[in-house]
């Protein structure tokens, strides 16, 4: 979009360009920014890339980084129509369509943005008066407002028979419309124009832009979309790279044009080329500027040509606009596997990588899904095809600068590609309260934290059997090596005959998160268990079986058992207990300690370091030496926090 075909508030913003790790530049743009300006720093190529596109642009300059700063080179060479050089340290001012004589930025920025914002409010009124100039030229040559030369002879034309009324009527109206529009057009033009004077005069100014009104896209993209928004497929990855004295990496973008966008007429195609493990996205993005604390958004995903571990995204606080971010990474993003799986995440604005789990589970595995989300300033409220999932609590990124959404496939072995369509943006009033846990952030926090030290129990336990909150992992024959299916009396668990690898169903607390310490009890029957093991493991780590189980056999032999991430299985106890068919287990994690009960009696507490965090719990089965098969019944699952010790 060209400069004179954007609306008024595009026109009127500053950009910065500068390198992404220049503090000075940053003092300096917040500064211009308390002093009544629409500033925004050009750290990434694809901020640089609107120079031509703003009122003016600052471009700050040091003699030894300047040249090798891609945001400079490509806001220099977008040929603004006023760029304004400021020089970091002395230094030949290179060739250029400079507006003015060079600015020195020093330690102390407050000078230098008063001298820039004056400069650059001399510019604005300097362009207003112009454009004014102009409208009053263009309303003096219109011809209907023109008065005839009187020095030019007038040839009356012949006098034609008076017709009747109607006849006149049809001769007049189209003068008469004509007229009608074009008085209209010159009173809104009037009107803009005083409108961008009281503008440029006023410090504070409050401007009503489409970021305020719905948007709705059935088929998103910049080539697809006839709306206008700016869609952005981000085109950098980062790298670090480490520097001599230097304790932490430094950051280094580079080109990653991996994503393709394909028009379709039920959505846009994203196909990723190479690097399936990274996200092919897509940013509804809003041109530097924050989105409203309080909106609502959604977009429909399909899966094309996907592998099962194929993860759908809805990130509503991506910083890829943000003129302040480095790299133009960090987000809050709604992850969702194809299988179901699905958690809440917090990218890190510096490595692109997760840096914080809010929450995870599970819903039904669908054709297709609606990720939605509720954005209530720092509360955020998540959901799957319309089944509520989350609400979180995380002022880490206070503004959003784009709505993305996207795929990645880690095991595919072609290029993965998904349909993304039927987005929605809607802002939201400010007294919007979402569901009951977003009501506010406080009340959210105390609400969750709440939950999380209350005991859990099912007496049918199980991903379909348990109609409570908690998070059961569905489970799967393939994966799990077992088939289940819900009884009154408890979930019955079938391992075929001749298998003779563990069979498990992992727990995930209510939100994917554990206390540091806590109590699991269930009761086990095993009448028809074929003399095989069943129990519970505790201190999962997510990496294969890494963790601690603890099982029993129908004889009454127990043990106690840690798996390495190979599965490499090492026996820390074992004893025997009187011969029942069914037992109830209790275990303790608290710490290094690890300690075992049966029918309410301690029979073993081990102290062991490998594993101290909790990723999930299980219910587990394994088969006996013979592998003959067993049926074992889990009822009355209990999960207890318990206090750190």
């Amino acid at each position: 979009m060209g400069y004179e075909m954007q609306p008024s508030f595009l026109r009127r913003r500053i950009l910065v360009a500068a390198a992404p790790d220049d503090l000075q530049a940053i003092a300096l743009v917040k500064t211009m920014r308390s002093l009544g300006l629409t500033v925004m720093m050009a750290a990434t190529v694809g901020l640089a890339a609107q120079a031509d596109e703003v009122a003016a642009c600052v471009v700050i300059l040091h003699p030894d980084k300047w040249r090798g700063t891609p945001p400079i080179i490509t806001a220099m060479r977008q040929n603004p129509r006023y760029m304004i050089p400021v020089l970091e340290e002395p230094m030949i001012l290179p060739r250029a369509r400079w507006a003015t004589e060079p600015f020195y930025l020093t330690e102390a920025p407050l000078e230098t943005a008063k001298a820039l914002v004056a400069l650059i409010r001399q510019h604005l009124q300097n362009v207003l008066e112009q454009e004014q100039a102009i409208i009053r030229q263009q309303d003096q040559l219109h011809p209907w407002l023109r008065y005839t030369d009187p020095c030019v002879p007038v040839i009356q034309p012949p006098k034609k028979p008076v017709r009747t009324m109607l006849h006149y009527l049809l001769l007049s109206w189209p003068l008469a419309f004509v007229l009608c529009v074009s008085f209209l057009a010159y009173y809104f033009f009037q009107l803009n124009a005083t409108i961008n004077t009281q503008a440029v005069n006023t410090t504070t100014m409050v401007t009503t832009t489409w970021r305020d009104h719905p948007y709705l896209a059935p088929v998103p993209g910049a080539q697809c979309d006839p709306g206008g928004a700016d869609w952005v497929i981000p085109d950098a990855t980062t790298s670090e790279s480490s520097v001599v004295g230097r304790a932490t990496p430094t950051p280094h973008l580079k080109q990653d044009n991996s994503t393709i966008s394909t028009c379709q007429q039920d959505g846009v195609l994203l196909t990723r080329r190479d690097h399936y493990d990274a996200f092919a996205s897509m940013v509804f993005a809003s041109k530097g500027l924050p989105l409203p604390q309080h909106y609502t958004t959604q977009i429909t995903a399909t899966p094309i040509n996907t592998s099962p571990a194929a993860v759908f995204k809805l990130g509503i606080r991506d910083q890829a606009s943000s003129d302040l971010s480095r790299t133009g990474y960090g987000n809050e993003v709604l992850q969702l596997g194809v299988n179901g799986a699905w958690e809440l995440v917090r990218y890190s604005a510096g490595t692109n990588t997760v840096e914080k789990r809010y929450a995870r589970g599970f819903v039904k595995p669908a054709q297709d899904y609606k990720l939605s989300a509720d954005s209530n300033g720092p509360v955020m409220t998540f959901s799957i095809n319309d089944q509520y999932v989350a609400t979180i609590i995380d002022a880490t990124y206070h503004d959003s600068y784009g709505i993305s959404f996207g795929l990645r496939d880690p095991e595919a072995h072609t290029p993965p590609s998904a349909l993304f369509s039927h987005f929605s943006y809607i802002p939201l009033p400010i007294s919007y309260a979402g569901t009951p846990e977003a009501s506010g952030s406080a009340t959210a926090q105390a609400i969750k934290d709440g939950v999380a030290a209350i005991p859990y129990s099912a007496s049918v336990p199980g991903a379909s059997c348990d109609p409570g909150t908690a998070q059961w992992q569905p489970t799967s024959v393939a994966e799990q090596h077992i088939s289940t299916r819900c009884q009154s009396n408890g979930l019955s668990v079938m391992q075929k005959k001749g298998s003779s690898v563990p069979g498990r169903i992992p727990f995930y607390g209510q939100d994917g998160n554990f206390s540091t310490n806590y109590r699991l009890q269930v009761a086990l029957d095993l009448k028809r268990s074929n003399n095989s093991w069943a129990g519970l493991t505790t201190r999962m780590s997510g990496v294969g079986l890494a963790g601690y189980a603890c099982v029993i056999r129908s004889d009454g032999n127990w043990r106690m058992l840690r798996y390495d991430s190979s599965g490499g299985e090492y026996q820390l106890a074992a004893g025997h207990v009187a011969r029942h068919t069914s037992y109830i287990m209790e275990t303790v994690s608290d710490g290094e300690t690890q300690s075992l009960s049966i029918n309410g009696v301690r029979v073993a507490a081990i102290q062991d370091s490998s594993f101290i965090t909790t990723d999930h719990v299980e219910l587990i089965v394994q088969p006996d030496s013979k592998h003959t098969g067993s049926t074992t019944v889990f009822s009355n699952f209990v999960f207890t926090p318990q206090p750190s010790s």
